[in-house]
């Protein structure tokens, strides 16, 4: 079979069942019911009692039994059981509601500052007979407690710079005081002990000492030099008076080599 004539009895096949279907439609499946309220009728065996008329009842139409006037129920819906509250609810004390506050603005108090401590310290001055004596003396007890406050970084036998130290005065009172014998006066300076002037002496001091070690270097490799120059010299003039004086020569370099020791023992001190 060819398959042009294949294809065309395929769809004919196909255009035959579909207007078979199309004829005979498929059964609509039945529609549910649509829920509402189920009523119930209750049908009562007739019972007669010799009771019945003696408290009040009365027969009631397709009844079996007398019932007390009023209470005839011909239909009936079923409900869900109702939620009942409990016998003896515990009842809660009702909160009264508290009070608000009144707004009210608290201002603190403000409490002083401290008081920072002072650097500034008195210095006085012994008693002297003369203005400027007593001015002198003031400055050397003034020395002695910058020498203190600095130690011990710095040790006492240290003098600090005169200017660091003038600095430092903010301050200079004389007083004098009359006394039997005559007048005499006394120096106070108030002078300020502040970090910033103690790390001012303190750098000076390390600059100080640097430039002292470096002096201390510069001697040894100087007397060093001097005596490698007296040997060198004291070789070659031997050499060159092949001995006669060799003597002499070796007086000479010790000499020479001294000379340079104490020279260079005068500019280290």
């Amino acid at each position: 079979m060819k398959p042009f004539t294949f294809m065309t009895v395929v769809l004919g096949l196909i255009l035959v069942y579909l207007v078979t279907a199309s004829r005979h439609p498929a059964a609509k499946a039945p529609m549910e019911p649509a829920r509402g309220p189920i009523v119930v009728r209750v049908q009562y065996v007739p019972d007669q009692h010799a009771s019945d008329a003696e408290d009040g009842r009365e027969d009631a139409e397709g009844l079996p039994v007398p019932i007390v006037p009023g209470t005839r129920v011909s239909e009936a819906e079923i409900l869900p059981p109702r939620t009942s509250p409990p016998a003896n609810p515990v009842q809660r004390p009702r909160r009264e509601p508290r009070p608000r506050p009144e707004h009210r603005e608290v201002i603190p108090a403000t409490a002083p500052a401290p008081s920072l401590p002072s650097t500034v310290r008195s210095i006085s001055g012994r008693l002297s007979a003369t203005l400027e004596r007593a001015r002198n003396d003031a400055r050397l007890q003034l020395e002695h407690e910058v020498t203190e406050w600095l130690t011990p970084e710095v040790p006492t036998q240290w003098k600090p710079p005169g200017h660091l130290v003038t600095q430092m005065v903010q301050k200079t009172d004389v007083h004098p005081i009359v006394r039997d014998y005559g007048t005499v006066y006394e120096t106070t300076l108030d002078a300020d002990f502040a970090p910033f002037y103690r790390g001012q002496i303190l750098e000076a001091y390390q600059r100080e000492v640097v430039g002292h070690r470096l002096t201390v270097l510069g001697g040894n490799i100087g007397f060093v030099l001097a005596l490698l120059a007296a040997v060198a010299g004291y070789i070659r003039a031997d050499e060159a008076t092949k001995g006669y004086y060799t003597h002499w020569l070796r007086a000479l370099a010790t000499a020479g080599v001294g000379a340079a020791a104490v020279l260079i023992y005068q500019i280290l001190t």
